[in-house]
């Protein structure tokens, strides 16, 4: 069940960020099925009420999923039950240090901000303590005729600082595909006009190790003060 949510949130994320003819591909899908089921209506065979009910259903259902899954940034996260720490926790990273992953969340970069899911991205701590998620959102394509907005390309941020980081859940995201260890997020940011806004970010990994490692450092101060300064131990 967990891999069938995380392949329909996927799909209906696609379905948002990608364009044919600078029309979102969820718009024809949208219009192809109202137009296949007027046109069950009209020609009148056996069971066409019965398939023009069912195609209106699922326009439906696209539409209500989508507002479900936006709201999650489109990621299906299934939170560890009872996480047990390790017996040799791994050391937080160091300002120097950076870890590849993927991440989904609200961004922002120069102005700009939008919500994205499954870009590939580096994790860092800086000597302040403000963890840094620095993404680049790159070129697909969707059924071979969709494509993203290119004015979207490039790289985009989650800064978060310790005071701002409300709760760190581990456990597996779902994204399409089997599923990955993951961190559940959540944290306070602040729109344009200084209001604290709540919201969630996840971030995929590679494997457990990874997120155990990134885990470590979140959680090192929490909600704040930040440690400062941080820098490696001279030796």
């Amino acid at each position: 069940m967990h891999k069938l949510i995380g392949d329909f949130y996927r799909f209906l994320y696609n379905l948002d960020t990608h364009r044919f003819v600078e029309v979102k591909m969820r718009t024809w899908l949208n219009w192809a099925l109202v137009i296949l089921a007027v046109l069950a209506l009209l020609v009148r065979f056996p069971g066409s009420p019965l398939a023009a009910a069912l195609l209106l259903a699922f326009v439906a259902l696209l539409g209500l999923g989508r507002r479900y899954a936006r709201r999650r940034h489109y990621i299906h996260f299934a939170p560890q039950q009872t996480p047990k720490p390790p017996e040799d926790p791994p050391a937080p990273l160091w300002p120097e240090d950076k870890l590849l992953h993927h991440a989904s969340g609200h961004f922002q970069v120069e102005g700009k901000e939008a919500d994205w899911a499954g870009l590939i991205a580096y994790y860092r701590t800086f000597e302040t303590r403000e963890h840094a998620i620095m993404a680049r959102r790159t070129p697909s394509q969707f059924l071979k005729i969709g494509e993203i907005d290119p004015l979207t390309l490039g790289m985009w941020y989650i800064f978060i600082t310790p005071e701002n980081l409300l709760n760190v859940t581990p456990g597996r995201i779902y994204f399409g595909g089997e599923g990955e260890p993951g961190l559940r997020l959540r944290w306070r940011r602040f729109d344009e006009k200084g209001k604290p806004i709540d919201d969630v970010a996840f971030l995929h990994f590679d494997s457990v190790a990874d997120r155990e490692r990134v885990q470590a450092d979140l959680l090192l101060d929490m909600g704040g003060p930040p440690r400062r300064p941080w820098r490696r131990p001279q030796t």
